[in-house]
């Protein structure tokens, strides 16, 4: 786990995103509760979310590609420098009352696109900083971060958005994105020679020929493609109105909830960094199982004890297998289309996720909250029972570690 800490750039770049997902996570209590605050109705905060994933699908591919062309740390600069202006706009639109519901949705849109660029230049930019042999440490390490921002950060922004105002988390938000920008000022990796000049097409099209090239890709993108959509409507939709609507809450247990997640990922970060396995496709599998069991037991016991521990262990399921999902393609995937397949795989994972708020809303409308977590986790547990028995990562095995 600290292995990776030893190399500057790498712990530049870490600290900044840590204290950036600090601020996201903080805005990520506010949104839903101001949209609720605006007389927003469930369809309504289903339509936010659905936003800003759907930029990000949109531009996903643009910035895998440009991720290729240039330095990786520009790009990174420039999505922290767009993040710190959109949400700067949200804290004094929200702080003088003059905020709408169709700002949100402008806001959610900028956000997104910025999220497309900064993803896979963030993903790939951890290949230029750390030896392949800790490439897990690092994606592990980058995890436990993210983590403890992912504890700290609802925390905080629940006794803000419910002392304060939703204003003073965006507030916070915003300085964070500045800290994350100075930050990275500081780090200067070593210049990496882009991919030859040629039109963004056909970069886009050779990176889609290389994953397709490759059954144990594009297989897992498709399952993930699949498989999130049982997952990207809890934080903005499910899980608010459950809440709301189940657990009788504010923000604050809303708050509790995104941390007991976080505390999950911290275990996950500390457990993958220490796994020893030449086929990890099989750990990520299991872990994908484990993942949809919890969410079943959010809809079948939604008492306040047992829906915690649940948010635990989802979070150890899904974000180990992320971790070893990203530290495969590192290692796996050449440098030179690196950015393209990330991606790509990026693209695969959320393309249809903007329909996941959408459809959460609208089951929650109709069958209620407990309802649509057993629907979520009832489909997502039939997929990872069917990739189990028929997807080639199961065998896939990993090359032994040289030495750095």
């Amino acid at each position: 786990m600290l292995a990776p800490l030893r190399h500057r750039d790498f712990r530049l770049l870490l600290t900044g995103q840590t204290v950036s997902s600090f601020g996201n996570s903080i805005s990520n209590v506010a949104v839903p509760f101001q949209v609720l605050a605006l007389g927003g109705s469930p369809l309504q905060l289903g339509i936010a979310v659905a936003l800003e994933t759907a930029a990000s699908v949109v531009f996903l591919l643009l910035g895998g590609a440009i991720a290729d062309r240039i330095q990786r740390r520009t790009l990174i600069l420039a999505s922290d420098a767009v993040g710190a202006f959109v949400v700067t706009l949200l804290a004094a639109l929200s702080a003088s009352g003059a905020l709408r519901i169709e700002h949100v949705y402008v806001a959610a849109v900028a956000l997104g696109a910025a999220e497309a660029f900064l993803a896979p230049a963030y993903t790939a930019i951890i290949a230029d900083l750390v030896p392949a042999d800790i490439l897990r440490a690092g994606n592990a390490a980058r995890l436990l971060t993210r983590s403890v921002a992912r504890i700290a950060g609802p925390t905080v922004g629940g006794l803000v958005v419910a002392l304060v105002s939703p204003a003073a988390a965006f507030s916070i938000d915003a300085l964070t994105f500045v800290f994350s920008f100075a930050t990275l000022l500081l780090a200067h990796p070593d210049r990496r020679v882009p991919a030859p000049s040629g039109s963004l097409l056909a970069d886009i099209r050779e990176g889609f020929g290389y994953l397709l090239s490759y059954r144990w890709l594009w297989t897992t993108t498709i399952y993930f493609m699949a498989v999130n959509v049982a997952y990207a409507g809890h934080p903005g939709v499910m899980t608010p109105l459950l809440v709301r609507d189940t657990l009788g809450g504010d923000a604050r247990m809303f708050g509790l909830l995104m941390a007991a997640y976080g505390v999950g990922t911290i275990v996950a970060s500390v457990g993958v960094a220490q796994l020893v396995t030449r086929r990890p496709g099989r750990v990520l599998l299991a872990f994908e199982l484990l993942g949809a069991l919890t969410v079943v037991a959010v809809g079948v016991a939604p008492v306040l004890p047992i829906v915690v521990a649940s948010f635990v262990l989802m979070g150890v399921a899904l974000s180990s297998s992320t971790v070893i999902w990203q530290a495969m393609i590192q290692r796996l995937v050449p440098a030179r289309v690196l950015g393209r397949v990330t991606s790509i795989d990026l693209l695969g994972n959320s393309v249809i996720n903007p329909l996941a708020p959408l459809i959460g809303a609208a089951l929650v409308t109709a069958v209620g909250p407990p309802a649509t977590f057993l629907i979520a986790g009832i489909y997502a547990l039939g997929l990872v029972t069917l990739t189990a028995i028929v997807s080639p990562l199961r065998d896939l095995e990993e090359p032994t570690p040289t030495a750095a």
